[in-house]
């Protein structure tokens, strides 16, 4: 039970990124006229549509405190449309934390599906319908694109007593050393438990409610450790705030050279979160199309890769269809662990 418990969590949440292959099959030269002519149609109606959206500014609903890495990712998208794209009208970013993500996301779930209102989409929104009466299911969204894939990151207080990722593992073995995590269930929680099963240790939870809290007791000293992303991390280790011990990556990341991997002292742990965005599921497809299109050119832009890059956040793009096959294939893999998280 234990080593399929390690399998099923080594895949969560780091699925392969899919390719969508799409193939044509010949029919009759009639049947082909026929069909290029409601194809043409439907390409005019669509871009018809898609000339008119949007015709005003657009909002993206982050369910956090303002601070932490998904709030500042939509600042930096934000920041990198700034009125070059979606007809000259803006994102505008605004906060609606609480309850783990649940307040902001049912706000979207629930609002007018016009593409007008749009979610900072995380793993969060698979998970809480989960663990948490929600009014909602992750199938209530409609994906637009991903744009980030973030490591997950062992940190420990500046003046811990803990220097290496070996030192901490087997101090983790013998002492009950406290976790701090943005929220239950969260990837950085899952992660975690990952730890637990795999090194043979166990740790006093400290859950909060966001990134900001948690970032907060770490620095503070107020937790043994703590794991977050990358894109979070990064500077803070930089400057001297926190100590990085390991990182959940295939390979070194070069935002943190000098940070040993898991893989590197035994482990196969390679773990993260995604970042995306999202529209309620009933938004017109001419709408999603919009988005998606206009959101390719953003998320693939120079002045976004550069901001991304300063800030230390990594990127990793899918587009509407394929962020949508790879959160389905985190909701398949996390459904198979609800009986050993609901026990936590």
């Amino acid at each position: 039970m234990k080593r399929l418990l390690a399998l099923i969590l080594s895949s969560l949440l780091i699925l392969p990124f899919a390719a969508c292959t799409k193939t044509e099959t010949a029919s009759s030269s009639s049947s082909n006229a026929a069909d290029a002519t409601a194809q043409s149609e439907d390409s005019s109606s669509s871009a018809q549509a898609n000339a008119g959206f949007p015709k005003k500014n657009i909002k993206i609903i982050v369910p956090f405190d303002a601070g932490g890495g998904v709030d500042v990712t939509c600042r930096i998208i934000s920041d990198a449309a700034g009125k070059d794209y979606f007809n000259g009208n803006s994102l505008i970013v605004e906060n609606m934390p609480g309850g783990g993500a649940v307040i902001g996301q049912t706000n979207v779930a629930n609002s007018v599906p016009d593409g007008y209102t749009m979610l900072a989409y995380t793993s969060s929104v698979v998970s809480n319908p989960m663990f948490n009466e929600t009014t909602f299911e992750y199938t209530d969204f409609t994906t637009i694109a991903m744009y980030c894939f973030d490591p997950e990151l062992l940190v420990v207080p500046k003046d811990s007593p803990y220097n290496t990722l070996d030192e901490f593992i087997e101090g983790a073995k013998n002492n009950s050393l406290t976790l701090s995590t943005p929220g239950h269930t969260t990837s950085h929680h899952i992660a975690a438990l990952k730890m637990e099963d795999m090194m043979g240790m166990s740790f006093n939870y400290l859950h909060n409610d966001g990134a900001s809290a948690q970032l907060q007791q770490i620095m503070g000293g107020h937790a043994d450790s703590a794991l977050i992303s990358v894109g979070e991390g990064a500077a803070l280790v930089a400057d001297g705030s926190i100590k990085a011990l390991g990182v959940m990556s295939d390979d070194r990341m070069d935002s943190i050279p000098d940070v040993s991997t898991y893989k590197e002292v035994g482990y196969e742990m390679v773990d993260g979160a995604f970042r995306g965005l999202a529209v309620p599921k009933d938004t017109p497809q001419e709408v999603v199309d919009a988005l998606d299109a206009e959101f390719n050119k953003i998320l693939n832009s120079q002045k976004f890769i550069d901001s991304m890059n300063a800030a230390k956040m990594p990127i990793g793009y899918q587009n509407s269809e394929d962020f949508s096959i790879y959160v389905k294939g985190v909701a398949e893999a996390l459904e198979k662990l609800l009986p050993v998280l609901k026990a936590e």
